[in-house]
């Protein structure tokens, strides 16, 4: 099946919230039965918080119900105690505060009157075991109620001058608690910033001999590696405050990517256009090759991804995508995904459900969207799970890139022919239903955590926020750099962001209210 980009259709919305209330909507049919209230939350409770948000929005007296008995916070809470990577729940509350006293209730403070108001209903509720799932809705509710959303710079973060390209910064990441951010460039070296004090500081430099080339934290944030292409990943642990380099991988060619698995308990790097090693935590600190995948040695290895859960791995050499599962301790191939041209990135859904494979070749720059699907084999009576083709989203340049959004039912994919498209899952079919232009080259497009804006980078200089406008997909906000923006990521808390730019800086950015008072 293929996708036709239309670019007009808009993301699809609920009823107006101005619905009639309950006195006045007895329908058409005065036969129908309006449910008793208590009956109505026992069925919302068993909802997930997207449908509970939808819900929310049919009418009043159904908003009033969510809103008083805070079943959206509880929803959230629920998915985060079924998800969360930290065992305590009290860990995961005082996280919340500790991250909600450093930086967050400022910027709410001086984001607008709502905000400060939002910040004094914050403050009587720290105690409570919630407290992460009010917070983060909290945030989500003051930046879409904002009439209009503007940014202001906090740091600036600068590697060393542009020589020969020298000190492009490639990318920059938060850390998992917001609290670190990690910059890498050209220059040899990632530079390590805290926040401290309200203000963003240079922490540590880790350095390498020559470019460094990824760096990822370790779910729990108290661990970062580092790869480079001189061949070694760095492995930097989070002691007394101070970071320390803990381990060292070597490899025998350049490392091009090293990653933590989503549970922590496995590392992956990228042999560069050979193999993946997988590493995990032996019991005297230091990591320990498991195994090495390995697809055709005369064949250049492109690409390599964790599943959500951790549990399988994708790895992609030319045309062929191999899906790894992890069984009895030891990783075995399980899938096969053949193309007929080269594919040059992949990433799962959130969910482990849908797979987009991302590829360039003879005019076709797509990508195309996977679902696993159950087989029936009549002759053995057997039923088995095959990678089926859903949809193919083309573009008229090489994709770039391709996430999904937190809760998997949209995708979007960033092209060097300048446009962003959104895709969105209805009815159990993948179609297109918006396209943001740039003017160069977008090298990356990603979702906020609460999958409300988008966040894009591109060669024209800016970045750009996006969000739900009147039912579309419509920009919000504009971010400019002097020279190419490389990419741009969310923090966790979704009002900050930060852009990496070929003028040898990473910057980092809060979102504000233009209008500062009630009306926001």
């Amino acid at each position: 099946m293929q996708v036709t980009p239309s670019g007009e259709r808009p993301f699809p919305t609920p009823p107006t919230p101005n619905a009639p209330d309950l006195e006045s909507a007895r329908f058409a049919n005065r036969d129908t039965v309006v449910l008793p209230d208590e009956m109505v939350i026992r069925i919302l409770m068993y909802l997930g918080t997207t449908d509970i948000a939808v819900c929310r929005s049919v009418n009043r007296h159904w908003q009033t119900l969510i809103d008083t008995r805070h079943l959206l916070a509880r929803s959230f809470y629920r998915d985060c105690h079924l998800t969360q990577r930290i065992n305590s729940l009290a860990a995961q509350r005082n996280l919340a505060v500790e991250r909600y006293h450093s930086h967050i209730r400022g910027w709410l403070t001086d984001f607008s009157d709502r905000g400060r108001k939002t910040a004094e209903r914050l403050d009587n509720i720290l105690e409570d075991k919630r407290f992460p799932a009010v917070l983060f809705f909290s945030i989500t509710k003051l930046l879409l109620n904002s009439n209009e959303l503007t940014y202001q710079s906090t740091a600036t973060i600068r590697h060393s001058g542009a020589v020969r390209n020298v000190g492009v910064v490639k990318d920059a990441i938060f850390s998992p608690n917001g609290k670190y951010l990690v910059t890498i460039s050209t220059d040899n070296v990632a530079k390590l910033s805290e926040f401290v004090g309200g203000q963003w500081r240079e922490k540590v430099t880790l350095r390498h001999s020559a470019w460094v080339s990824s760096a990822s934290f370790s779910p729990d944030g108290n661990h970062l590696v580092t790869g480079s292409g001189d061949g070694i990943c760095k492995i930097w642990q989070l002691e007394d405050d101070q970071w320390q380099e803990k381990d060292t991988l070597q490899h025998s060619t350049s490392s091009i990517n090293a990653s933590f698995s989503p549970d922590g308990k496995h590392l992956m790097t990228v042999c560069d256009g050979e193999s993946v090693k997988i590493w995990r935590l032996g019991d005297h600190g230091q990591w320990q090759e498991k195994a090495t995948l390995v697809h055709y040695y005369e064949l250049v290895l492109t690409n390599a991804q964790f599943s959500p859960d951790g549990k399988h791995l994708s790895t992609s050499v030319n045309g062929i995508v191999k899906i790894w599962a992890l069984d009895d301790g030891q990783w075995k191939e399980k899938f096969i995904i053949p193309h007929p041209h080269f594919v040059t990135n992949t990433r799962f859904s959130p969910d482990g459900k849908h797979f987009v494979t991302v590829t360039a070749g003879d005019s076709t720059e797509n990508a195309t969207l996977w679902e696993l699907v159950d087989v029936q084999l009549q002759e053995e009576n057997v039923t088995i799970q095959q990678w089926q083709e859903k949809a193919i989203v083309r573009h008229v340049g090489v994709v770039n890139n391709a996430h999904f959004s937190p809760d998997g039912k949209h995708l979007v994919t960033a092209s060097r022919d300048g446009t962003v498209k959104i895709c969105g899952l209805e009815g159990g079919n993948w179609q297109v239903i918006a396209t943001i232009q740039h003017f160069g080259s977008v090298e990356n497009a990603s979702f906020s955590r609460n999958g409300k804006f988008l966040l894009t980078a591109s060669h024209d200089h800016t970045a750009k926020i996006c969000g739900v406008v009147g039912g579309e997909w419509q920009e919000i906000v504009t971010i400019e750099h002097s020279k190419l923006v490389t990419n741009a990521h969310f923090g966790p808390d979704d009002y900050q962001f930060v852009t990496a730019s070929s003028d040898n800086t990473a910057k980092v950015w809060v979102l504000k209210n233009k209008e500062n008072d009630d009306d926001s």
